[in-house]
C-alpha cells in the first residue's frame, strides 16, 4: 500500500516501521527491533524523495527476511530483492556511473552464488546444504557483495556520491546484515577464509591511513571492520561466532554516531574537519570511539574478538592485534586533523538528541558490556549454529579507569 499514498508515504513508512518494532518485540526478536529502530533513525536524518521511502521499507524487510531463510535459495532471493531495492534508493543522475559499477559487481557476486546453489543441488539434491566446492563459490559471491577489501571499490564510490543518510544505510544496515548471512552459511572452521580476512583488514587499514576524503575513509574503515567479522566467523567456534555478532552491533552504533556528526558538521575532507559549536564533545568522541579504545563499546567487543581468536590460533590473534593497532592509528589520525570549531548555524533538535543518545549508549555499553552482550547472545537462536554461554570472567565489568589501563596493556 505504501507506494500509493502520495505525499503521505514517508509518514506511513514511519508508522509501518513502528508496527514492525512492536510485532518484533512481542516475539523477542531483538535483531529485527534493532534494525527497524535504526531505520527510523536513518529516516529522521534523510531528505529523500517520497517515492524512496517504500523502497527503503522493502529493502529492510528483505534483509530481515534473509535472517529467517530456511534454505540457501531463499537466502539468495531475499538478498537479491534487498539489493534490487537499493539500486533505486541510490539512483540519481550524478551517481549513475557508480550505480552501474555497483550493479556489475553485485551481478558477479549473484552469478557465483546462484551457480553454487545449482552445483550443490545437482550433487546433493538439497537446498539446505552446500557441497565443499559450492560453499567456496557461495562465500566468494557473498564477500564480493559485502564490499570487503579488495572488492571495496564499489562501496567507496557509493559512499562518495550518495547523500550521507544513504551512506549510513549502506554502512550500518546493508554491509552489516550481510555478515549475518555469512554467519548462517559458515558453521565449520575455514582456514582459507581466515587468511583472506587478515589480508583484507590489513589492506583496508593501510588504504584508510593514507586517505584524505572522510567518506572514502569511512568506507575503508567499514571494509576493515567487515574483515574482523569475517575472521571471527571463519574461526567458527561458539565464542568467535558470538564475538562476530557482538562486533557487528558495536560497529553499527559507532558508525551511526560518526555519520551523524559528519552530517551536522558538513565536513567531507580530513583537511577541513571542524567540530560544530555546541557538539564538540560528541564530535571528538565519535572518532575516538572508532579507535576501539575505552570507554566506548567497541573496546569490549574487540576484547571478546581477540580472546576468541587467541583460544584457537596464537599467530592469527597476534596479527589481529597488529591490525587493531592500525585501525586505532587511523582514528587517532582523524582526531589529530580536527582544527578548532565551526559555526554550522541552527542544528536540528532531532540530530542533537540522536547524537547525545548514541554517545550515551556507546559509553554505557562500553562500561557495562554484559547488558549488551547478553542481549546479543539471546538472538543466536534466530540465526542457528552453536550458542556460546558467557562466563562471568569473559568480559569483566571494569571501571572507566580499569578499562583505560586494560586498553593501554
Amino acid at each position: 500500500m505504501l507506494p500509493f499514498l502520495g505525499r503521505h508515504r514517508k509518514t506511513a513508512t514511519v508508522f509501518a516501521f513502528i508496527f514492525a518494532i512492536i510485532t518484533s518485540l512481542r516475539s523477542n526478536y531483538l535483531i529485527a527491533v534493532f534494525f527497524f529502530i535504526l531505520s527510523l533513525v536513518i529516516i529522521s536524518i534523510s531528505h529523500w524523495k517520497d517515492a524512496k521511502y517504500p523502497l527503503f521499507f522493502l529493502a529492510m524487510f528483505d534483509l530481515i527476511g534473509l535472517l529467517n531463510s530456511q534454505n540457501f535459495l531463499e537466502l539468495f532471493l531475499y538478498f537479491e530483492l534487498a539489493i534490487f531495492a537499493s539500486y533505486f534508493l541510490i539512483f540519481d543522475r550524478k551517481n549513475f556511473m557508480p550505480l552501474i559499477r555497483y550493479f556489475i559487481v553485485n551481478s558477479i557476486g549473484s552469478a557465483l552464488m546462484i551457480f553454487a546453489i545449482a552445483l550443490s543441488f545437482m550433487s546433493t539434491g538439497s537446498l539446505s546444504h552446500l557441497s565443499p566446492t559450492a560453499l567456496i563459490l557461495f562465500v566468494l559471491g557473498l564477500l564480493i557483495k559485502l564490499g570487503i577489501a579488495p572488492f571495496q571499490d564499489w562501496l567507496v564510490e557509493i559512499y562518495k556520491f550518495v547523500p550521507l543518510s544513504m551512506a549510513l544505510f549502506f554502512s550500518t544496515v546493508l554491509t552489516e546484515i550481510a555478515p549475518l548471512a555469512l554467519l548462517i552459511v559458515v558453521t565449520v572452521r575455514v582456514p582459507s577464509l581466515e587468511i583472506f580476512a587478515m589480508f583484507s583488514m590489513f589492506l583496508a587499514s593501510v588504504m584508510a591511513f593514507s586517505e584524505k576524503n572522510m567518506i572514502r575513509m569511512l568506507a575503508l574503515i567499514d571494509a576493515s571492520n567487515l574483515a574482523y567479522d569475517v575472521l571471527a566467523i571463519a574461526i567458527a567456534t561458539p565464542a568467535s561466532r558470538s564475538a562476530a555478532l557482538f562486533m557487528m552491533f558495536s560497529h553499527v552504533i559507532a558508525m551511526c554516531l560518526v555519520f551523524t556528526v559528519l552530517i551536522i558538521s558538513k565536513s567531507k575532507s580530513i583537511d577541513k574537519l571542524r567540530a560544530p559549536k555546541g557538539l564538540v564533545l560528541p564530535f571528538y568522541s565519535a572518532f575516538f570511539a572508532l579507535s576501539g579504545l575505552p570507554p566506548f563499546q567497541l573496546f569490549p567487543s574487540k576484547i571478546m574478538l581477540f580472546t576468541s581468536v587467541f583460544d584457537v590460533s596464537h599467530p592469527v590473534s597476534y596479527f589481529l592485534l597488529f591490525n587493531m593497532g592500525l585501525s586505532a592509528l587511523v582514528s587517532l589520525r582523524i582526531l589529530a586533523s580536527i582544527r578548532g570549531t565551526r559555526n554550522v548555524g541552527p542544528i536540528d533538535p532531532k540530530l542533537k538528541i540522536l547524537v547525545w543518545g548514541l554517545l550515551i549508549t556507546s559509553v554505557v555499553f562500553g562500561l557495562f558490556p554484559r547488558i549488551f552482550f547478553e542481549g546479543v547472545l539471546s538472538q543466536m537462536q534466530f540465526l542457528g549454529g552453536p550458542i556460546y554461554v558467557i562466563q562471568k570472567n569473559t568480559i569483566p565489568l571494569l571501571s572507566a579507569i580499569g578499562q583505560t589501563i586494560s586498553g593501554i596493556l
